[in-house]
């Protein structure tokens, strides 16, 4: 009973919000955009996902792993389907990612957790920067105590700096494990896992030249979301400063990632309501972009994904091949 608990107080809210809205007002303000506004933001969503491609491929060729751009795309059409589904930070996602590089294109157990860790490493930490600097946007806003903004960033700066380390830890650990004496299974099994990622990471790191070219590569790709919301109300016709949008885009990321519900719903819209209706924008029309910005960003891929895998899945019975070998137990983290 307790884990269907939020979905009935998320959905109770839902329901609340809905009587409070003017539904009339809300289905006007969305018909103000055109079909070549939602083609254009397609485009954009496309965009981001092409580049994200680009970013995997190319660590996986760090790596020494040549996999094709169409396999890459299955791997990504997996992972997204199940961050999606999966509460806060994704790790479903990821887990379902690493599954299919190693049953479905031969990756070992530690290969795949070294591409996957320090994918999510560079990204996240591109996120956390973006976070300061709209932290810093916002208090030119809201007059926050120097006291917050030096909490908050320190907090941050935490952050960034263990998301930073991880791609020197395995080696550390490593030697601190082998060192220890401890026996049995345990030791042996982890030992021998934490020698073959660390081999892994090892090939990725000292790539430095790539690892920056993929951290601005994230910078780039979590900026185009305050381009497409920015986008969305131009559309509207509204006016919004730019860096205002970018502040209530990547502060509504960081709510979105709390372990409340699949892919943050309710935190994330919640949060990008609340910065609109401080900014002046009447509680439908805030709605409207957080709705409208929420489908191309969440939504569309989530359907495309579902659509390509069942595809996927319904050509594989037909030519008689096993869809993904069930070995999903070889991949840990």
């Amino acid at each position: 009973m307790k884990k269907y608990l939020k979905w009935i107080i998320i959905l109770l809210l839902i329901v609340l919000l809905f009587k409070q809205l003017d539904i009339n007002e809300y289905l006007l303000s969305l018909k103000k955009l055109s079909l070549n506004h939602w083609l254009a933001l397609i485009m954009m969503q496309l965009l981001s996902f092409a580049l994200l491609l680009v970013q995997w491929r190319r660590l996986a060729t760090a790596l020494g792993k040549d996999i094709r751009i169409m396999d890459m795309v299955y791997v990504n059409m997996k992972g997204t389907f199940y961050d999606t589904i999966t509460p806060g930070l994704k790790v479903g996602g990821e887990f379902a990612r690493g599954s299919s590089l190693v049953n479905k294109f031969g990756f070992t157990p530690a290969e795949a957790s070294a591409l996957i860790i320090i994918q999510k490493s560079i990204s996240v930490s591109a996120l956390v920067l973006l976070s300061i600097f709209s932290l810093y946007l916002l208090s030119t806003q809201f007059k926050l105590q120097d006291l917050v903004l030096v909490i908050a960033s320190i907090s941050f700066g935490v952050i960034l700096a263990l998301l930073i380390t991880i791609l020197l830890l395995p080696e550390k650990l490593y030697n601190h494990l082998a060192s220890k004496r401890l026996e049995g299974v345990f030791k042996e099994k982890n030992l021998k896992f934490l020698e073959k990622y660390t081999e892994a990471s090892k090939l990725l790191t000292k790539a430095k030249k790539e690892i920056v070219f993929q951290f601005v590569l994230s910078l780039i790709v979590w900026t185009l979301f305050p381009f497409k919301l920015y986008f969305i109300i131009q559309a509207l016709g509204l006016e919004l400063s730019f860096f205002k949008v970018f502040a209530a885009t990547i502060i509504s990321y960081i709510a979105g990632m709390l372990p409340l519900l699949p892919g943050g719903l309710g935190s994330f819209e919640g949060t990008m309501v609340a910065l609109f209706l401080i900014w002046g924008i009447e509680r439908e029309l805030s709605l409207v972009i957080a709705t409208i910005f929420r489908f191309i960003t969440f939504w569309f891929l989530f359907f495309i994904s579902l659509v390509y895998l069942a595809g996927k899945k319904a050509g594989s019975k037909l030519k008689g091949v096993p869809y993904e070998s069930s070995q999903e137990s070889q991949f840990k983290f």
